[in-house]
């Protein structure tokens, strides 16, 4: 998909790597002036260098993702640029606490991984909120999990974490809806060329048995289709950035490759 998406300002949290890196070529591609936000100076720039060709403006902010400041700094970075910030897509995340049984995890354990996976998407959208009011426009994109609605051994926190994102994208829709902003999410599974997919290859080339072992060999069993690639994730963030979506707020869809079936 190409959208029209010329003058346009976007802002990718966790936008060096994975489904946030792609999301980044395909606004590039589109026309779209887009601020970066990462760790990966290096990663970024390569990025960077890789979208030259497309019209529009990329920035990096280099700042933490698990931080509202850190959100905050690369929100205020697009609107202290370009005046202005129609679309924030909050990416990326930690690799820390790492899915596990809840009979073996602690009270703190669980109660890091549901804030690690939730706060990221919350501070994203108070950050796109203070700075999209004012304008009578602006989508909010909240890259989650399927493991909310699909129970998911080891990944109880990390689905709780997601269906609150679900329930937020739904009520924040439609509280938000007067001031021109949309607000959506995608739901995702186990996905091709990103972090997580790169700590499976080494994992199981060193013989491990770990968890993200075995979820992506079973995945990669079971699904009807094929595995996501990030880019399939990017592609519909795309859509969800562009006009041809302004009737669209408060859906999340999930894209899965056919793994699983969940009910809406």
């Amino acid at each position: 998909m190409i959208a029209d998406m010329t003058g346009s300002v976007a802002v990718v949290l966790g936008g060096t790597k994975g489904i946030g890196r792609e999301s980044v070529r395909k606004l590039a591609q589109s026309g779209a002036h887009v601020v970066i936000q990462g760790r990966d100076r290096e990663a970024a720039e390569a990025l960077i260098g890789a979208c030259a060709e497309f019209p529009g403006e990329r920035l990096f902010v280099a700042s933490d993702l698990l931080t509202y400041a850190g959100i905050e700094a690369a929100v205020a970075a697009a609107h202290q640029r370009f005046g202005k910030v129609d679309v924030v897509v909050a990416s990326g995340g930690p690799s820390e606490p790492r899915p596990k049984l809840f009979a073996e995890m602690t009270p703190e354990e669980g109660i890091a991984c549901l804030q690690s996976r939730l706060m990221p998407r919350l501070n994203a959208l108070h950050a796109a909120v203070k700075h999209m009011r004012g304008q009578g426009y602006g989508k909010v994109i909240l890259v989650t999990t399927d493991a909310a609605r699909i129970p998911t051994p080891s990944e109880s926190m990390i689905g709780a974490a997601g269906a609150s994102i679900m329930f937020l994208t739904r009520a924040l829709a439609a509280e938000l809806a007067g001031l021109g902003i949309r607000v959506n999410a995608v739901a995702t599974t186990l996905t091709t060329d990103t972090p997580a997919h790169e700590r499976f290859l080494a994992a199981r080339d060193q013989g491990s048995q770990e968890v993200i072992v075995k979820a992506f060999t079973k995945a990669e069993q079971k699904v009807k289709f094929r595995l996501n690639t990030a880019r399939d994730l990017a592609e519909y963030i795309l859509y969800l950035a562009s006009p041809e979506s302004d009737q669209v707020s408060g859906s999340t869809l999930s894209i899965n490759g056919g793994l699983s079936f969940p009910s809406y």
